[in-house]
């Protein structure tokens, strides 16, 4: 590759990235001069790969263009799945939504035994979207995929689909590309929402921050100096499987026993409220879901709280006590500016947050005079596709990733080699 398509590249990296974005910060951050950075972008205009978002007013009544890429030239598909359901979005590379669609998956306990299982309903999830949405697969630029288990990034593999049937070492984005001949990026739910955050929503602008996914698993995603962090082999942030939290407690979909995730995940929350129903405790919990044991879920439990019930109350509490004993000790080591609590646990709001701040400010070390701020993030059951597309879509032009070299190459071939 020549300097020049390394810097073209380059270019329409940041615009993407930085977008909107001035010719000059553009300059700056590449260490470019504004000339250089001119040419490139009026030929990315003449492409249309990049278009004009609106004007930056600066002194003296100057005013400049601001670039983005172009919304309408490429798509990006988010898929997020576990063994109970799959949520497919179509994105556009500034994060807006063109489509949403939740499939429910026919699991009779032995649907995703195999990795086969698995890789046949994100293909049949993915071909059904596009089809009710009348989307060319041909324009579709990158496919991101979220499943719910531990998850390698680094080469994109499910290394044990702990809500995913159990399934164990299955490499989704070879196996998904070779299937649908599209390129494959695939993330922990956790860290695709912390980069959804950082771009987007209550993280930006952040430098050192984490996001606690609290869903069927209990994940993260930690920022370090503007970067998500992803370890030796792209698995960090595994707090759900924080293995000191209960000394003799269940056993946890990952082998160990009394992890962080058999204690305060919603699974495990509404587990232990059903136990104690079976058990004869006494609780008004069952109002509030039609007398069904089964329709328990974290909404029906916040509703039993703000009416002073006893027993649901005390479930939270133990709960959200663990949470902040894994959180504080997060503080300790990382000193986050803020810790973002997100996932469907979001929905119990306060009833979970104030244990655990009241047990991160006993517990964390308070040697400075701006503690850690922690908060609930807003979330939505869609959230966790367009995260894993806005993310699969920057991955993309993020051009040291080697994987995809293809869809660099077409760019190149698009608008230079003619």
């Amino acid at each position: 590759m020549s300097i020049v398509e390394k810097r073209f590249l380059n270019v329409l990296e940041c615009i993407q990235k930085m977008g909107p974005v001035r010719q000059i910060d553009v300059a700056r951050e590449l260490n470019l001069s504004l000339m250089t950075v001119n040419k490139i972008v009026n030929r990315l205009l003449e492409k249309e790969l990049v278009v004009i978002s609106g004007k930056y007013q600066g002194g003296m009544g100057r005013s400049s263009n601001l670039f983005i890429l172009n919304p309408d030239k490429f798509l990006s598909i988010g898929i997020d799945i576990n063994d109970e359901r799959m949520v497919v979005s179509g994105v556009k590379p500034d994060g807006s939504i063109v489509a949403v669609k939740k499939y429910e998956i026919n699991n009779e306990k032995g649907t995703f035994k195999s990795g086969d299982g698995v890789l046949d309903s994100l293909e049949e999830g993915f071909k059904k979207f596009c089809t009710e949405n009348d989307i060319d697969i041909s324009k579709v630029a990158v496919i991101g995929i979220a499943p719910e288990g531990i998850i390698d990034s680094d080469s994109g593999r499910c290394i044990l689909g702990t809500h995913l049937g159990g399934i164990y070492n299955l490499n989704i984005k070879k196996s998904m590309e070779e299937k649908i001949g599209v390129p494959v990026f695939v993330d922990d739910p956790a860290r695709s929402l912390a980069y959804y955050e950082n771009k987007l929503g209550d993280g930006k602008n952040k430098k050192n921050f984490i996001y606690i996914y609290l869903g069927k698993g209990i994940g993260s995603g930690i920022f370090i100096n503007g970067k998500i962090y992803r370890g030796y082999k792209g698995i960090a942030g595994e707090i759900g499987h924080l293995i000191t939290m209960d000394k003799g407690g269940k056993r946890c979909r990952c082998g160990n026993y009394g992890c962080l995730e058999t204690i305060a995940s919603e699974e495990s929350i509404i587990s232990q409220a059903k136990s104690g129903i079976i058990d004869g405790v006494y609780t008004r919990l069952l109002d509030f879901c039609g007398g069904d044991l089964e329709k328990i879920d974290l909404l029906a439990l916040r509703r039993a709280v703000e009416e002073n019930d006893k027993f649901s109350i005390n479930i939270l509490e133990h709960a959200g006590t663990h949470l902040g004993r894994a959180v504080a000790q997060l503080v300790n080591i990382f000193n986050p500016e803020l810790i973002l609590l997100g996932g469907p646990g979001c929905v119990l709001g306060k009833y979970l947050i104030e244990p655990v701040v009241r047990v991160v400010n006993n517990e964390a070390l308070n040697l400075v005079k701006e503690r850690t701020q922690i908060k609930i993030a807003r979330y939505e059951e869609w959230q966790d596709s367009v995260s894993i597309g806005v993310e699969a879509f920057d991955v993309m032009f993020d051009f040291t990733y080697k994987d995809y070299t293809d869809f660099h190459e077409l760019l190149l071939k698009q608008s230079l080699r003619e």
